[in-house]
């Protein structure tokens, strides 16, 4: 049986949190019995994606899962990252010699699309709501240029809806609805408590200067209070979704939906 080593690929920011994250994912793999489990990052932190997989060279490993911890693809994992793991450009699977041995790559895909991230989004939204109000939840994505992370964050609206849970869909910037535009649609549609839910990695600038002014919550203070139209609104902010324990479930997924050679 050949020897096997995972990656969990995570962007690198120079806040602690986005390291700290994908670090505990990583344990909670481990815990599950997943062996020989290594991070990875693009930029910006250590150890780089080239370090991890030239320690699983000099181990003998012959078979390389690289788990991308990302909600949506883009640039990064099209043509950064492929690279790194010595794959060609918008490759998701094939053989690297690298590193000094022939390793098989399977390069997975972002996790932003997997059912197993809707459920949680409902189990998330239904552990925060009051029964008997008129409820419904904000997913509210980075937003970019490219199509990538809307698809994302409309996919898992939609299927929240199929679900019985009134969402709709926001963006910090670059893509529309804005999150204004959206609450003014909830508030619209006569909601009295409004759960909204970041589909991001880990907190940061966004998350702590933008977001709380949007939501009408102060930066650390995850519930409040909110007036329009003559009434008042409850608002519940979330957690962004990578620190979920229950996202370990999604990476486990993929290791075990990959046969071993």
């Amino acid at each position: 049986m050949s020897k096997r080593g995972i990656i969990i690929l995570g962007h690198g920011s120079s806040y602690e949190y986005n390291k700290r994250t994908i670090d505990e994912q990583a344990e909670r793999l481990r815990s599950m019995g997943y062996d020989n489990v290594r991070v990875g990052y693009n930029q910006m932190c250590r150890p780089y994606v080239e370090d991890s997989m030239k320690a699983f060279a000099d181990e003998g490993v012959d078979e390389v899962i690289a788990l991308p911890f990302f909600i949506a693809s883009g640039l990064h994992m099209t043509k950064d990252l492929p690279p790194k793991l010595g794959l060609d450009y918008d490759a998701t699977e094939g053989y690297t010699e690298k590193y000094g041995r022939k390793m098989k790559v399977i390069y997975e895909t972002p996790f932003g699309k997997d059912p197993l991230l809707t459920q949680i989004l409902a189990d998330k939204y239904k552990e925060a709501i009051t029964p008997g109000k008129k409820s419904a939840a904000i997913i509210i994505g980075h937003g970019s240029k490219l199509g990538f992370n809307k698809e994302v964050i409309e996919t898992n609206v939609d299927r929240l809806n199929d679900m019985g849970i009134t969402a709709y869909a926001a963006f910090n910037e670059l893509d529309v609805p804005t999150i204004e535009e959206t609450l003014d649609r909830m508030v619209a549609d006569g909601a009295e408590e409004i759960v909204a839910i970041p589909l991001f990695i880990s907190a940061g600038d966004h998350l702590k200067n933008d977001l709380p002014g949007k939501l009408h919550v102060k930066d650390g203070v995850p519930d409040g209070v909110f007036e329009q139209d003559g009434r008042s609104i409850a608002m519940h902010y979330l957690t962004p979704i990578g620190a979920d324990p229950r996202l370990v479930n999604v990476l486990a997924a993929k290791i075990d939906r990959i046969p071993e050679a």
